[in-house]
C-alpha cells in the first residue's frame, strides 16, 4: 500500500510540474528578470502586508523577542519544525528521496518522544539534521523550466512573495499536512490558528534587524524583496537535500514565517 501511495505521489508531482512548466513557458520577461506580469495589484498588497506587518507582527516579533527566554524560544522553533516534518518527508518521497524521507520521518518520531513533542532536537544528536523541503521546490525538481522561472510574481496576502509554481506548492502542501487533517477530524482547527500565529512571530523575530536593513538600503524594498525571494527559491531547488540554514532574511516576508506555507 505504501508503494502504491508513494508511486501515486510521484505521478502527481509529474503532472504538476509538467502544468509548472507550462505556465512557467508563458514568461515574456527579459533572462535574469523577474517576470511580474500583475505588478499593481502586488504592489498593492505588498503595501497591505506590509501595514500589517508594521502595526500587528512586527510588535508582536519585539516583545517575544525581547521577553522570551532564548531557551523557550529554541524550543518552539524546534516544535514548529518537528510539526513540519511529515509533510517534508511526503516532498522527499516524491523527489525520489527515499533515504531522506525515511531519515526524516526518523527525525519526527525520535523528537516527538524522546524529545518530548519536538522541543529537544534530539535526532540532530544522534546524526539526523534537519531539512526543509516543500511542494513548491518538488514542482521546480520535476519541471523543465529553470528554477528562477516559477511562473507570473504573485504577492498573497498575508502570506508574501510568491509565484504560480508555489502557490500551487502551498496548497498542496497545505491538503497534505497530516496535522491539518487531524484539526479537521477531531473539531479543533483553533490549533491551526494558534500553530500559524506562533511561526509567524516565530520567524518575523529572527529577522528583525536583517528586513530593516534590506528597507533602508533598498531603492524600492519591493522590487529588492521580489528579486530576494526568486533567487532566493531557485537556491532551494537546485540544494536540494541541504541541511536547513537559519532563517534568511526574506522569511519573515515570505510564506514560510506566516505560517502558512509548511
Amino acid at each position: 500500500m505504501l508503494v502504491r501511495w508513494v508511486s501515486g505521489v510521484r505521478r502527481a508531482t509529474v503532472v504538476l510540474a509538467l502544468t509548472g512548466s507550462l505556465v512557467a513557458g508563458c514568461a515574456t520577461a527579459e533572462q535574469g528578470e523577474v517576470w511580474d506580469p500583475l505588478e499593481t495589484p502586488n504592489r498593492f498588497l505588498f503595501a497591505l502586508n506590509k501595514t500589517l506587518d508594521t502595526f500587528i507582527l512586527r510588535p508582536l516579533a519585539v516583545t517575544y523577542r525581547d521577553l522570551t527566554p532564548n531557551g523557550v524560544q529554541r524550543g518552539t522553533r524546534n516544535v514548529l519544525n518537528n510539526l513540519g516534518e511529515p509533510v517534508t518527508a511526503v516532498n522527499e518521497a516524491a523527489q525520489g528521496e527515499g533515504t531522506r524521507a525515511a531519515q526524516t520521518l526518523a527525525r519526527f518520531l525520535i523528537n516527538s518522544t524522546i524529545g518530548i513533542l519536538g522541543i529537544f532536537d534530539v535526532a540532530k544528536q544522534i546524526g539526523l539534521p534537519h531539512t526543509k523541503e516543500d511542494f513548491g521546490q518538488t514542482i521546480g525538481v520535476w519541471a523543465k523550466a529553470p528554477p528562477e522561472d516559477g511562473g507570473p510574481y504573485l504577492v498573497l496576502p498575508l502570506v508574501g512573495p510568491s509565484n504560480a509554481r508555489d502557490a500551487v506548492g502551498l496548497l498542496v502542501d497545505y491538503l497534505v499536512d497530516p496535522f491539518r487533517i487531524a484539526a479537521h477530524h477531531f473539531d479543533v482547527d483553533w490549533l491551526l490558528y494558534a500553530r500559524a500565529g506562533v511561526a509567524a512571530v516565530d520567524g518575523r523575530s529572527r529577522t528583525l534587524q536583517a528586513l530593516d536593513d534590506i528597507e533602508k538600503n533598498s531603492v524600492d524594498f519591493y522590487s529588492a524583496v521580489r528579486s530576494a525571494y526568486t533567487q532566493r527559491r531557485a537556491a532551494q531547488i537546485r540544494e536540494r537535500g541541504v541541511v536547513a540554514a537559519a532563517a534568511l532574511p526574506l522569511d519573515s516576508v515570505g510564506r514560510a514565517e506566516f505560517g502558512l506555507a509548511r
